[in-house]
């Protein structure tokens, strides 16, 4: 469980949901919204930008995976953590809210499991003194 394996499964997840969103918004949406009908044009441009975000993140991970210990590794580190708790909060409120399908609970259990093991790595980092 080392942050190359980290950087890899998470660069893996976010190119594959990242070009889910950004090329198939209505097949997602149809995956994982409790009313597929929601889907609009504004949707699909919130859906596109996230996308392209994750794909962006995904890039990313996968060029830092090889890297030492450094400040860019130990920052990705801290946005793998953050945001995967993030996504915790945001699909668990919309699970209970009926805005997404029982599917969703994959989301949260692999967002949660990332968290812990971004959480881990990075108070396992050294600290840097910049």
């Amino acid at each position: 469980m080392n942050a190359r394996n980290l950087f890899t499964v998470v660069a893996i997840l976010c190119l594959l949901f990242g070009l889910g969103l950004t090329f198939a918004p209505n097949f997602m949406g149809d995956q994982y919204l409790t009313n597929p009908s929601w889907i609009n044009e504004g949707a699909k441009l919130l859906s596109q930008g996230w996308g392209s975000l994750l794909m962006v993140t995904g890039v990313a991970c996968w060029y830092i995976r090889n890297a030492g210990p450094s400040l860019g590794r130990k920052v990705m580190l801290l946005f793998s953590l953050l945001s995967n708790l993030a996504l915790i909060v945001i699909h668990l409120m919309a699970i209970l809210n009926r805005v997404e399908t029982s599917l969703a609970w994959v989301q949260v259990f692999m967002a949660l499991i990332l968290a812990g093991w971004a959480g881990m790595l990075f108070r396992q980092e050294p600290s840097l003194d910049v």
